[in-house]
């Protein structure tokens, strides 16, 4: 069967703007990434090439700007694939990019002003060709992302197949059967470029949808964050400390598990004279030293204002007590503007009953804290009993002084 070649070039070019068209009408419509503009332009500028090509019979001039249209396309790709991954540092140059082009077309061009044989210039087209998309594949193989990026690796497996579709061209073209063949030749070169368009219109919008699955995700881990972390001190805030401790209770034996509450001491005259930006910074300070005292097991929260909570599985009330002298001790290590303010802290420590639950275990804890307050502050007072009836026992005094 014979090919029609212009009407087979007509729908190339057809397919070709259609392409171009859906890209820039998902760009212009949707949220776009940077490099995305660079595959549209890829695909217009390649439509525009064969659009050229199918004119040259008639003006032959039109020829160097055809070839160089549809020389351009993985250079253009792979420069919006740099600006889409504009963290990944790449080793070489974008300069490198353009000169590779050049040199390509200029190779081609050289070929045609002299007049060489067909065979001749269709072998240095198809070389110059085969070298860009060869190029242009090794730099996105790459990149840290494709090993995770399904449409990055189908880009790659596009470009390499048209490497080695350019590559036969050269060997056709070296045993001489273009000259014989050269719309038929010619037929194949554009269908291959009209394929491989095709193609990057479906991995363009692929790789957009793939950064927005990627931000989403990132965004939702930032509001779970947001919502059960305290952002000042990193510590779970009230809610999320009562749904850990629920959840760690339950992972051990009722009755093995000391709880302590705390706060800073004076912290509204802190406030009130030094200003709410000291008052943060010692909330960050205190946050910081519970969270480098406690171990993994142990769930930590702030309940509102300059109020902590900590829940301690497997521990005693005396080893509490210890933990208690260890945050102590390195926040007297980070003091805030000691020479303005000295921070000291009161605890409140109990062991839960086999019976209570975590907010049970908080109130008796806060009347132990009460106590500390009412014994002098900077110091860990201990409580047994029940709510209406409490017990102090031990009262430790802690490692800073000064309240």
């Amino acid at each position: 069967m014979t090919l029609h070649l212009p009407t087979l070039n007509f729908i190339s070019i057809a397919m070709l703007a259609m392409s171009a068209g859906i890209i820039t009408l998902f760009g212009s419509s949707g949220r776009v990434y940077r490099g995305f503009w660079w595959w549209a332009v890829a695909q217009w500028l390649l439509a525009l090439g064969l659009l050229l090509h199918s004119l040259r019979d008639n003006h032959p001039s039109l020829l160097p700007a055809a070839n160089l249209l549809l020389l351009q396309w993985p250079i253009v790709v792979l420069a919006g694939m740099r600006r889409f991954y504009a963290r990944h540092e790449w080793r070489v140059p974008p300069t490198l990019d353009w000169a590779l082009l050049l040199l390509a077309y200029a190779g081609w061009l050289v070929a045609w002003i002299e007049h060489g044989p067909l065979a001749l210039r269709v072998g240095v087209f198809a070389a110059g060709a085969f070298v860009l998309h060869v190029y242009a594949a090794a730099l996105l193989v790459r990149l840290p992302e494709f090993g995770r990026s399904s449409a990055l690796k189908a880009l790659v497996v596009t470009e390499f197949v048209a490497a080695i579709l350019q590559g036969l061209r050269v060997v056709q073209a070296q045993s001489g059967a273009t000259a014989a063949a050269s719309d038929q030749d010619m037929l194949a070169s554009g269908m291959l470029i009209v394929l491989s368009a095709l193609v990057m219109v479906y991995l363009g919008l692929l790789l957009t949808c793939e950064r927005t699955e990627s931000n989403l995700r990132i965004t939702r881990r930032k509001l779970r964050f947001l919502a059960n972390m305290d952002t000042l001190t990193r510590v779970p805030n009230r809610r999320h400390f009562h749904e850990l401790a629920a959840k760690t209770l339950t992972l051990i034996q009722p009755g093995r598990a000391a709880v302590m509450m705390f706060d800073i001491d004076h912290f509204k005259q802190i406030n009130d004279k030094l200003g709410h930006a000291v008052g943060d910074e010692a909330l960050r300070q205190v946050g910081r030293c519970t969270r480098d005292t406690l171990r993994e097991m142990d769930v930590a929260g702030r309940l509102g204002g300059d109020e902590f909570a900590v829940l301690l599985p497997d521990t005693s009330v005396n080893d509490a007590m210890s933990v208690a002298a260890r945050i102590v001790t390195q926040l007297e290590h980070r003091q805030v503007a000691p020479r303005i303010v000295r921070l000291t802290l009161s605890f409140g420590v109990v062991q839960m009953m086999t019976d209570e639950n975590i907010g049970d275990a908080l109130r008796r804890a806060d009347q132990a804290l009460y106590e500390a307050k009412r014994q002098g502050r900077s110091r860990a007072v201990a409580a047994t009993g029940d709510e209406e009836r409490p017990i102090y026992g031990e009262s430790r005094p802690l490692g800073l002084n000064g309240a």
